[in-house]
């Protein structure tokens, strides 16, 4: 109850913090976390908050700027493609980055000190204008010199790296690999001025996956797609897979399976609704016989489609090799019974694993990994599982690059408009060297925020969920160099 001009006025109980608003039921809270407190249901980094707080709390005095880390902090297993783990792995790398920032000479110095803030945009980034509503209004008092994280290729996370751009926040996406992620949503062709990444694009990505195809002998490949409109993932890394696979080979796939994934799958859980999606799958391989499927389709419907391929269909059981990109991290570390004494193997291209840089001739960016791996260790957090799926490594080298980039702004507490310009002078001459790689960028709008010739590794899933690497390539065919900016 609060007392107002002798009137007893009763104050409505608030189910979330300062800079959130409740929505759905049971609530989750979307918008900015300015006091690290409670997401509401689903929260993925209950355990973490308190780290950010702490951390925080560590730096004292008004020399400070803060970068944000916005995600679907609170995905329901149940209905959402983004997994968990992702979301908590990625907040630990941002953790990692900023005590590094803080504390060694990783990001050009140790000022302006680096606090962190977390934001919830909910499933789907339904939510993204609250989210961004909220960002935008602590800009100059929390001094925020970029918004990190987005981690899914959506129309809706663009439209939330459109707005921010616009309010003048430099975005460094950690995952994000749709080639119109760097695009305005309304199909003009515009691109997002302040919008970069650290992932490879999808037609990266599809152009090593199509070298390795090639490379490896299949002689009949066939294309499972997801058409959902609002998965821009999906529908660019089909088309890039596409793409490459014609050029490098001279013909088209022989077969394309086309599919339709739920923005919401309503009182049934997703994969049980995405096996009944599959359901014709098996069969409809067994009558086509490739050597290789390729998924063009989110790591969370992996595990109905694979389920899929070992329960239905006319032949025993369909010997082939599946290949797809780096939403399969949704699915690392999570048993996969399907691959069990079957004839499946499941490969993908990540982003970034634990140890990738372990082969010949990486020793600068192996050097750099295990700084990079002794501290994370050092906070606490379990190197041997949350580093596999490279959303951790990532989303520390988007805090990096952001806060370098900021350290060589003049007066950048009030000049935090200018981050993205600074951003823009990790060239192919002067890279940013990240434990995910060199990270660099062109001044060319049409690549806008792309990193250039981004380091992928190769991974075989095994049936424990643990990935094994195979390979490690560039999409130039060559490790990172003169050649990378042509």
């Amino acid at each position: 109850m609060l007392v107002a001009a002798g009137l007893a006025v009763w104050q409505p109980w608030k189910p979330c913090g300062p800079g959130m608003q409740a929505e759905g039921s049971p609530h989750i809270c979307v918008g900015l976390n300015l006091e690290g407190s409670s997401f509401g249901a689903h929260d993925a980094v209950e355990l973490l908050r308190e780290r950010v707080k702490q951390h925080n709390a560590e730096v004292a005095g008004p020399e400070f700027v803060t970068v944000v880390v916005l995600d679907n902090m609170t995905p329901d297993v149940e209905q959402d493609s983004l997994g968990e783990a992702n979301v908590r792995h990625g907040v630990e790398g941002a953790l990692t980055a900023a005590w590094r920032a803080n504390n060694s000479l990783v990001a050009n110095g140790k000022l302006p000190r680096v606090k962190l803030q977390l934001a919830n945009y909910g499933n789907g980034a339904v939510h993204h204008a609250d989210a961004v509503r909220e960002i935008v209004a602590a800009k100059d008092s929390a001094h925020i010199v970029a918004v990190v994280g987005l981690g899914q290729s959506l129309n809706t996370t663009r439209a939330a790296a459109a707005a921010l751009s616009e309010a003048g926040i430099a975005v460094v996406s950690s995952m994000a690999s749709a080639d119109n992620m760097n695009q305005h949503v309304d199909d003009t062709g515009r691109y997002i001025r302040r919008f970069f990444r650290i992932t490879p694009t999808n037609v990266d990505a599809g152009r090593a996956a199509a070298t390795h195809v090639h490379q490896s002998g299949y002689e009949k490949v066939m294309l499972v797609q997801d058409t959902n409109p609002a998965d821009i993932y999906s529908l660019t890394l089909g088309r890039a897979f596409r793409d490459s696979y014609k050029e490098l080979l001279g013909h088209d796939i022989a077969d394309v399976l086309t599919y339709t994934s739920p923005k919401d799958s309503g009182d049934i859980p997703r994969a049980e609704y995405m096996e009944k999606m599959f359901a014709d799958t098996h069969a409809r391989i067994c009558l086509e016989d490739p050597d290789l499927v390729y998924f063009a389709g989110r790591g969370a419907d992996l595990r109905p489609f694979l389920q899929t391929l070992s329960q239905n269909g006319q032949c025993d059981r369909p010997e082939v090799d599946i290949l797809t990109s780096d939403d399969a991290s949704n699915v690392v570390s999570q048993p996969l019974p399907a691959l069990t004494d079957s004839g499946v193997r499941l490969f993908y291209t990540s982003v970034a694993t634990r140890g990738q840089w372990n082969g010949p001739g990486q020793e600068e960016n192996r050097a750099r990994y295990e700084e990079f791996e002794e501290v994370f260790g050092q906070l606490g957090f379990n190197a041997e599982v949350d580093l596999l799926n490279g959303y951790a490594m990532s989303t520390h080298d988007a805090v990096l690059v952001a806060t370098a980039a900021a350290r060589m702004v003049p007066s950048v507490m009030t000049n935090t408009t200018n981050v993205a310009d600074w951003i823009k002078k990790f060239d192919c001459v002067q890279p940013y060297l990240g434990v995910t790689g060199k990270i660099a960028y062109k001044t060319d709008p049409a690549v806008q925020g792309n990193p250039v010739d981004k380091a992928m590794p190769i991974l075989r899933l095994e049936p424990d969920g643990r990935p094994v690497q195979v390979g490690l390539v560039w999409p130039s065919g060559q490790p990172f160099g003169p050649q990378s900016c042509g």
